[in-house]
């Protein structure tokens, strides 16, 4: 795709980093200040319910008009004291709004369904402190200085934290203060450039495109995947392998819990939380990089579409009949991750139909038997079960756009 046809855009990643700093006591100050804004914010909005109907910066804006002495000099209606600088503040206000929209939604759908059980109104705040410009400052080298009260006045404090080497072109945004019990993080999130977000439908006129059409198994391999021209014609594959790794992790945990199990399944899950805990790292663990190694594949070979068959029912489907904890119930949680992955890279993530996508042979559209892992078509051609699969999909999703495709 010609460059000058490229659209940039961006995403947005966290970095969790622990703080360092010998003023704990004034961070607990200061949240404290800002917890208390934010209750008196929330509380407040119930009194006024028409505001929500505004934008979050007109909500905020009303919001001040109600409580902050104007030019004026009189006292509105619902004023208070408010010993924090006006950045504070305001991040005070939109964490309140936020919060007050979410209980609406999730009040809504208690109503309109009998399964969400009445969400309740919030009585204690312990938010963590969202900094904006005004609040932090000099955040380069591994340092940053933080607006805190330190009991008498708002002064500047030092903080260290890990250094990292941030591109030129990325854009640091508010970072946010998290106290734990033995110590501090800051969140520090950064606003990513993208190289090429166009969409599918016009990257997919492309001459020159190539496709990834991905199959997923039960076996040893994770994922089968296929690289191909805007023709069909193949170029490289790639076997991601680790199910059988996968499988056998998961199923000695699910032993241990069995084994020690007293009365039926929900008291073993409740006895062995660790056993919980340890299943669901693993699963993250292969699903992330199941997926790191797909997007890196592709990535190396110059894909800009990834296509996955459409199987939505996948969890009802195989969720009894494999197991919850097999590599082809991790396909899900792989897709979604590959996703974010692939969109860093400039490679958008599609589905097509799953109609005939196993049972149909790539070359001839001839209908295949399966005998173990090969598939054989009536026309005679022979090929892995699940690269024919992976063929298909990546065939189907060229056609999809209008590609004329070879065979």
């Amino acid at each position: 795709m010609p460059d000058n046809d490229e659209k940039k855009g961006y995403y947005t990643t966290t970095y969790k980093i622990r703080l360092y700093t010998n003023n704990l006591e004034y961070l607990k100050l200061t949240n404290q200040i800002y917890n208390e804004i934010v209750h008196k914010y929330y509380d407040l909005l119930f009194d006024n319910m028409e505001l929500l109907k505004l934008s979050n910066q007109n909500c905020l804006r009303e919001l001040e008009k109600l409580t902050i002495i104007g030019k004026t000099g009189e006292k509105p209606k619902n004023y208070f004291e408010q010993n924090a600088p006006l950045y504070l503040r305001r991040a005070a206000i939109n964490n309140a709004i936020g919060q007050v929209r979410a209980y609406l939604g999730l009040l809504e759908k208690s109503k309109n369904n009998p399964n969400v059980n009445t969400p309740s109104r919030t009585t204690e705040f312990n938010c963590s402190m969202l900094f904006y410009k005004g609040m932090y400052k000099d955040l380069e080298n591994g340092k940053v200085k933080f607006k805190l009260f330190n009991g008498e006045k708002w002064k500047w404090f030092d903080a260290k934290f890990k250094d990292w080497n941030i591109p030129k072109e990325d854009e640091i945004l508010s970072p946010t203060i998290v106290i734990k019990k033995d110590y501090v993080m800051v969140h520090i999130p950064v606003k990513k450039i993208v190289n090429d977000v166009t969409p599918i439908k016009i990257r997919m006129k492309n001459e020159n495109i190539r496709v990834c059409g991905i199959a997923f198994s039960n076996s040893d391999k994770f994922a089968i995947c296929v690289v191909l021209d805007d023709k069909g014609k193949f170029i490289k594959s790639l076997f991601v392998s680790g199910g059988d790794e996968y499988r056998n992790r998961t199923h000695q945990i699910i032993g241990k819990i069995k084994k020690h199990k007293k009365k039926d399944w929900h008291y073993a899950e409740k006895d062995h939380k660790n056993y919980w805990i340890k299943l669901h790292r693993i699963s993250e663990y292969y699903a992330h990089n199941v997926s790191r190694e797909i997007v890196n594949f592709c990535t190396e070979n110059k894909v800009q579409v990834i296509s996955v068959a459409d199987l939505k029912d996948l969890s009802t489907k195989f969720g009894k009949k494999v197991g919850k904890y097999s590599p082809i119930y991790l396909r899900k949680k792989i897709i979604e991750y590959m996703k974010y992955k692939a969109f860093k890279e400039s490679i958008i993530v599609t589905t097509v139909r799953s109609n005939y996508t196993a049972n149909r042979c790539y070359k001839c559209r001839g209908k295949i038997k399966r005998n173990g892992l090969v598939s054989i078509c009536e026309n005679g051609h022979k090929a892995d079960y699940f690269f024919n699969s992976a063929m298909n999909i990546g065939i189907m999703c060229l056609k999809k756009f209008g590609k004329n495709v070879d065979n």
